[in-house]
């Protein structure tokens, strides 16, 4: 939603020049939420005070898998320039929609801070959103873009453990697993491109080194094959 604000600033989403939205929406309450969530891109650095695109929205407008306004802030915060690939791979996983596990989640220390910095830039952003007049629940957003259930398992399939290994570590179900680490790749590419876009070299190659590292074996092996294998493991 808030890349299709981007779009509308500039008048470029197809809705408005097909009269789509107009149709479809009352006038002022449209204009209202726009105006709202412009409000929220010019404070956090998207656009600025004309509406022109910074480097935050250019990086923004190529995320399309989790919460670009929330992902974007953890690329510009320093978030990510403290971690290593394996904690950035975990972290990211937070941002990839899947089950939830029953388990009270038991972080090593690594990734305990990681997943608090990310946790405090979610309710920030909420918080901003709320401030800008726009309806939202804080906690919930906050719950809803942070997914730290399978942060352990990545990180630990990010530096080598074998698939049998990490899946006795989650009451996830293995083929849950395996679709989250396939979507998670996916992310970290956009995010490479993203990083690329903005002159970040360094976070580029951290994004690009943690996708490389989940490419391995079981999780990118066709699906039925995975289960095949995954099954053969886990009874061996």
């Amino acid at each position: 939603m808030f890349i299709a604000c981007l779009c509308l600033t500039h008048g470029r989403h197809p809705y408005v020049a097909s009269g789509g939205v107009c149709a479809s929406l009352d006038l002022k309450k449209f204009r209202d939420e726009l105006k709202n969530r412009s409000r929220v891109l010019k404070k956090l650095g998207h656009i600025d005070t004309d509406g022109v695109v910074q480097l935050k929205g250019r990086a923004a407008c190529l995320i399309d898998t989790g919460d670009e306004l929330l992902v974007t802030e953890l690329m510009f915060n320093g978030t990510f320039n403290d971690l290593d690939h394996h904690q950035i791979a975990a972290l990211v996983s937070c941002f990839i929609p899947g089950d939830r596990s029953s388990e009270q989640i038991q972080l090593r220390a690594e990734l305990a801070k990681p997943l608090q910095q990310l946790q405090d830039s979610a309710r920030r952003i909420a918080d901003i959103q709320h401030e800008c007049k726009l309806e939202i629940n804080v906690d919930e957003y906050v719950e809803a873009a942070v997914r730290p259930f399978l942060m352990d398992v990545i990180y630990c399939w990010s530096k080598g453990a074998s698939f049998a290994e990490v899946i006795q570590m989650t009451d996830i179900f293995e083929g849950s697993v395996i679709r989250l680490a396939r979507r998670l790749d996916e992310f970290l590419n956009q995010l490479c491109a993203a990083a690329h876009a903005v002159g970040e070299a360094d976070l580029e190659k951290k994004f690009a080194a943690a996708s490389e590292s989940l490419r391995r074996a079981v999780t990118f092996l066709p699906t039925v094959l995975s289960f095949a294998v995954a099954n053969v493991q886990l009874v061996s």
